[in-house]
């Protein structure tokens, strides 16, 4: 049995992820929260960037190098299909998602920022994109149960791991709009049931 350590903030979408593959793989793994910023640069020496994983000893950084670590080293199940196209698909779909919300994040926490220094509260236009931004997820999704196959993979959990915490994290007009998606609220809740034990 693998010796696997995970290290990151557990209110990070990127941890999340990564906690939500290691749950699809039913791998056992020991988690470990930064309890300072010197935890930081103490474990990834490199980057100071976590979530970071170690396993018998190799460790890796960035969860998209994580998820292919624990592909390869614990394929079964898999966390891309196995038509080439399907998985690129997939690929694209969990690079956009981190892209296209770690933004919105970023212009919230600005805004709460500003508007503590009595400054505007945030970029008047995002809220709309916000919305786009779901809508194209929905179309993305279509009838299947996740994106682009009838089994959970990398943008599934992509998705999830921004949208599960976004929806607490932003306030109650982002909750309002993600309540009216119901695809996304049903998809949110089979990669939960699954990513959760």
């Amino acid at each position: 049995m693998s010796k696997i350590v995970l290290y990151g903030p557990i209110a990070a979408p990127f941890t999340r992820k990564v906690q939500g593959a290691l749950a699809l793989k039913k791998l056992p793994y020991e988690f470990i929260e930064p309890q300072s910023p010197e935890d930081y640069r103490r474990w990834n020496p490199e980057t100071g960037l976590l979530p970071l994983i170690d396993v018998d000893g190799d460790r890796v950084h960035d969860s998209a190098h994580i998820l292919d670590l624990l592909d390869a080293r614990f394929p079964d199940p898999p966390l891309v299909a196995s038509d080439p196209k399907v998985a690129q698909s997939q690929r694209r779909l969990e690079q956009w998602a981190e892209a296209a919300f770690t933004f919105y994040w970023i212009h919230y926490l600005r805004g709460l920022v500003n508007a503590d220094e009595g400054g505007p509260p945030s970029h008047p236009g995002l809220a709309g994109e916000f919305a786009q931004r779901l809508d194209d997820l929905v179309n993305f999704l279509g009838a299947r149960p996740f994106f682009y196959a009838d089994l959970p993979g990398r943008a599934d959990l992509a998705v999830w791991s921004y949208l599960s915490g976004l929806r607490q994290a932003v306030g109650p007009e982002v909750a309002d709009v993600m309540e009216t998606r119901v695809a996304l609220i049903e998809h949110s809740a089979r990669v939960s049931a699954l990513a959760n034990g």
